[in-house]
């Protein structure tokens, strides 16, 4: 009999996120946990009863129907299984691939925050998604629009590997605005899930999602959270696995950051740039992580100019985008303030009143850096009170 139908028939009766690591200890295998007839004491009584139940006839046309879709099914009996995974007193049984991703072979970060993401919030993701790729590093995320998104695009930007999981199965129609994301994704890394591919989200199915997050990665960067942001799940089982939590510091009366800060308050490492991450993995990756390289977009260091993807019709990115070393010239020196305004303009062009919400300043202080900014020829008045970038 396939091994594999035995791990989805457990992950069948007992659900996904389980903790069925215990019956592994107690009968050894998985051949000996299926041929088993009592599971008290072991599992909830409810689980125990189901266990009893011994088709694999759903297994087996769910197994063939992701062969057929070209889906990879990976169970702990598979060489390619997330090894990160197998420490876990609730590892998945089965996890569903789309995408040909080695997760054994990738020095994998963890980037999340909040979904309703404040421009600066979204600028910093995408730009870190971004350094650390060129750095060597995968990041990972789970697709949803916001912070996610801002990861996974900056990492295509830089013609890398992410790797998306989701709190649904792989057609579960979940978030069907990125759903030119997944393709990109698909092609650039991997879309993983541990639920069936036909499995709906609910409520209960992304914290289940953010503890593989968490798991997969050395460790987990919130960018931006509330205090009551999903994003700290992620965190908190980071610390369950002994994984690394690092947090992006916001504005210490911006409610929006409140989460984060607490983070950052209670232990986790302040990201002040990609150095701050990499230099902590370097060592241990000395083949794969190029700290030189990442340096040389860093959010500190270096102004990263790119083009905003859209929410669709992404296409793969095969080769870094370059920096517009003309336009960097041209804004080099400016004022955190200065800077903040013109930054607030690099998706298009934006209201006076848009700018004054983006940046948290009054309108009258924008006009002024405005001002300083047209001085410079770095940005233009356009009809209706709107500016952009030159």
């Amino acid at each position: 009999m396939n091994e594999t139908l035995y791990w989805l028939w457990l992950q069948e009766q007992a659900g996904a996120g389980a903790k069925t690591a215990k019956l592994l200890e107690a009968f050894g295998d998985i051949r000996a946990v299926y041929e088993a007839t009592h599971y008290e004491s072991l599992v909830t009584a409810a689980v125990a009863k189901r266990l009893l139940n011994k088709d694999l006839d759903t297994v087996q046309k769910r197994l063939a129907y992701c062969t057929k879709k070209g889906y990879r099914v990976l169970t702990p009996a598979h060489e390619a299984y997330p090894a990160a995974f197998r420490s876990m007193p609730d590892f998945p049984c089965a996890v569903y691939v789309d995408g040909d991703f080695d997760f054994n072979h990738a020095a994998m970060i963890a980037l999340v925050g909040a979904r309703k993401a404040s421009y600066y919030g979204l600028n910093v993701a995408t730009r870190l998604a971004y350094s650390l790729t060129v750095g060597g590093m995968t990041v990972v995320s789970g697709g949803a629009l916001g912070t996610d998104t801002a990861v996974h695009k900056g990492a295509l930007l830089a013609g890398g590997n992410t790797v998306l999981v989701l709190g649904c199965g792989l057609e579960g129609g979940y978030l069907k605005e990125n759903a030119s994301l997944l393709a990109a994704v698909k092609s650039h890394g991997a879309v993983l899930s541990e639920f069936p591919p036909e499995v709906k989200a609910n409520r209960f199915t992304f914290p289940m999602r953010n503890r593989l997050i968490a798991a997969l990665s050395l460790g987990t960067v919130v960018v931006q959270a509330g205090a009551k942001s999903g994003s700290l799940i992620t965190a908190d089982f980071a610390k369950q696995y002994g994984r690394d939590v690092y947090g992006v510091p916001g504005g210490i009366y911006n409610q929006e950051f409140q989460g984060v800060n607490a983070l950052i308050r209670d232990g986790a490492g302040i990201v002040t740039g990609v150095a701050d991450i990499l230099e902590n993995y370097a060592a241990r990756f000395p083949n794969t992580i190029h700290l030189n390289d990442a340096l040389a977009y860093d959010i500190v260091d270096k102004e990263l100019v790119y083009e905003e993807l859209p929410a669709t019709g992404i296409e793969a990115v095969d080769e870094p985008i370059a920096l517009n070393f003309e336009q960097k010239k041209r804004v080099s020196g400016l004022s955190p303030k200065t800077r903040l305004v013109y930054d607030s303009l690099e998706t298009g062009a934006k209201h006076l009143n848009e700018i004054s919400v983006l940046t948290s300043l009054s309108q009258p202080e924008v006009l002024s850096h405005l001002t300083t900014l047209e001085l410079m020829d770095a940005v233009v008045a356009e009809e209706g009170r709107k500016y952009r970038q030159v």
